[in-house]
């Protein structure tokens, strides 16, 4: 046992009055065996007082022997399982504790420590095994939803959080992390195509934790999951070249979209709005001649009634309405004289009535 383990302290110290007496104590002892006599110098008396000493050494080293194994000390990150003839008894707390020897033992757990587990990976192995290598690469290859084959590396960090249920609920706490979480994170990749698990590699990870401390917890093994960290994820080495152009040719599927895509939102618009004014166009032309056919079949209306009543004045009026409108527009103009046979002079009223000739 370590110096930081012995209940007795640091054995670089000086002893106490106890042990100066242990130690006197066994000194005479050993000294009348090795050759000292008797005060009367019989040998036979002589017999009977070391065979009572040796079996004073092996009780007093028994005892002793007993009082160190009764006491054992508890670092702060671990918890004490203790075992009464080989059944559990209870778990005890950091610090000085104290145990029945020969029957109860403790077994002491690191609760504190991360524990790692690398899957598709091992920091400690060399790459240049073809044997290792070869089992690396089975273990992180996975296939997609969409029939994709990946390469994924990721890691499980786990702690104690039940000391008993971790050694007696198990055989191999190690072992049911691996196979657990290679059947969930495979379980989960399975169900996604390549494009979601490499753009939502956080999502996958925690359903991954979720779903794998709810199975530790169905097996009460005292295991605490702190973290999956998913680290590489990218296709074989032999279809890498393939992938990466497929890869490519979606980017550029992707582009062209977007590119077809602005146009489209360019020239849409624009001609669904001369579509529009068009329509708004023709449905105002349509409203405005429909509006002049029925004023003119008003008006028409209210000239045949005025007509009805006085035929002559309204025809005049007719007539004198239809030259106002008509004479602004004739550019010459001739009168003739009904009682005149011969030439008729010719007036000349239009540059009388243009604009100009009246300045």
């Amino acid at each position: 046992m370590s110096d930081n383990m012995n209940p007795w302290g640091d054995r670089n110290k000086k002893p106490s009055e106890l042990d100066d007496l242990i130690q006197q104590g066994l000194k005479k002892i050993f000294n009348i065996k090795k050759g000292g006599k008797p005060p009367s110098g019989n040998e036979n008396d002589a017999k009977g007082p070391s065979g009572m000493n040796f079996g004073i050494i092996v009780v007093i080293l028994f005892v002793l022997f007993l009082g160190y194994q009764s006491v054992y000390q508890i670092q702060p990150n671990e918890q004490g399982v203790v075992l009464r003839f080989g059944k559990f008894s209870n778990v005890t707390s950091p610090g000085l504790n104290f145990l029945i020897p020969i029957m109860e033992k403790v077994i002491k757990v690191d609760v504190e420590s991360i524990r790692n587990e690398e899957f598709g990976f091992r920091q400690n192995v060399s790459r240049t095994y073809s044997q290792a290598s070869n089992a690396l690469d089975l273990e992180s290859l996975m296939i997609t939803s969409d029939k994709n084959v990946i390469q994924l590396n990721w890691v499980v960090q786990y702690k104690i959080r039940d000391a008993e249920n971790f050694l007696f609920n198990i055989r191999d706490p190690r072992a049911a992390v691996r196979d657990v979480s290679e059947s969930v994170i495979r379980r989960l990749v399975g169900n996604r195509d390549f494009d979601y698990v490499l753009n939502n590699r956080e999502e996958l990870a925690e359903s991954t934790l979720d779903e794998m401390q709810d199975l530790i917890d169905k097996y009460k093994s005292g295991i605490q999951l702190v973290v999956v960290q998913l680290q590489d994820l990218n296709p074989p080495d032999p279809v890498r070249p393939s992938f990466n152009e497929v890869n490519e040719a979606e980017q550029d599927k992707i582009r062209l979209a977007n590119e077809a895509q602005k146009e489209a939102n360019t020239k849409i618009p624009k001609a669904l709005g001369t579509a529009k004014k068009m329509i708004q166009e023709s449905e105002g032309y349509a409203i405005e001649r429909v509006n002049e056919s029925q004023g003119d079949v008003a008006r028409f209306n209210a000239i045949l009634k005025q007509y009805a009543a006085a035929k002559e004045v309204t025809r005049t009026r007719m007539y004198v309405e239809t030259l106002k409108n008509m004479l602004p527009k004739v550019k010459d103009i001739v009168v003739i004289d009904q009682d005149k046979n011969g030439m008729v002079p010719l007036l000349n009223l239009g540059d009388a009535l243009s604009p100009t000739a009246r300045k």
